[in-house]
């Protein structure tokens, strides 16, 4: 007498179930919310000690950061170490801990029939940006409106600029997208709708960038990138959208200085 659980595996027919299943974007997600948490709580802990620990060491080499613009460039620098941090973490709770491939974490190929879809998201994304910021202004003025997370102050110094440059163009886009999208949107998918964990995975990429005035409108953004992730089952998706977006923000920046 056999049981289901006895009854051997099938292999894949070719036909639309069997294409279905081998398309699936959660395919080989391996960690869980239990994984997420902890990466979370070890991506606080390096919020907090990497910038204190760049103060300690900038001071210990003459720089006065009780000036505003030098604390300001020296927390950027740190920048470079956490975005770092972040990625050795999503590396050490997928990669190490389960043998977790990298497909896993959304490194599969953006097929040029899907190349329209990081041009909507960013589309989308600015226009709930203005439109966060027109609401916002109704308001309550220039109280609620998004502000860069990069003083101006810092665009004074042409190396300071190349590294903003570093960071917003090329650390951002790819750490940012494997942590929020590929670890935390892919993990709490284990046990949460795609509703849930992309309001989840979208809220705490908004709170990341550390200003009350962007929960709302980058928390949508969040969702919006993990919509564009689970549509088409590539991270590079994100990443360009996340590229481009910084991009433009930046150059808007830069030429406003």
């Amino acid at each position: 007498m056999t049981s289901e659980y006895d009854q051997p595996e099938q292999p894949d027919l070719p036909g639309p179930q069997s294409e279905r299943r081998k398309s699936d974007w959660r395919e080989g997600i391996v960690w869980g919310p239990r994984e997420v948490v902890q990466g979370i709580a070890l991506a606080a802990a390096a919020v907090i000690f990497i910038p204190v620990a760049a103060l300690v060491v900038a001071a210990a080499a003459g720089i006065d950061v009780t000036n505003t613009k030098r604390a300001t460039e020296v927390s950027l620098a740190a920048s470079l170490p956490f975005e770092a941090a972040l990625f050795a973490i999503v590396v050490a709770l997928t990669v190490f801990k389960y043998r977790a491939r990298w497909s896993a974490l959304g490194f599969r190929p953006l097929t040029l029939k899907q190349a329209w879809v990081p041009v909507v998201i960013v589309i989308s994304a600015f226009v709930t940006v203005e439109a966060y910021a027109i609401i916002a202004d109704a308001i309550g003025g220039n109280k609620f409106l998004p502000k860069s997370t990069l003083g101006e102050d810092v665009f004074d110094e042409k190396a300071f600029v190349v590294l903003a440059g570093i960071l917003a163009l090329a650390m951002a886009p790819l750490v940012e997208e494997t942590f929020f999208r590929g670890f935390v949107f892919g993990g709490l998918s284990k046990r949460f709708t795609f509703l849930g964990a992309a309001l989840i995975s979208g809220f705490l990429f908004s709170l990341a960038h550390g200003q009350p005035t962007t929960l709302i409108p980058f928390t949508v953004v969040g969702m919006l990138f993990a919509a564009g992730y689970a549509y088409t089952g590539s991270l590079w998706t994100t990443i360009a959208a996340h590229f481009t977006f910084n991009l433009i923000s930046f150059t808007v920046t830069l030429a406003t200085q």
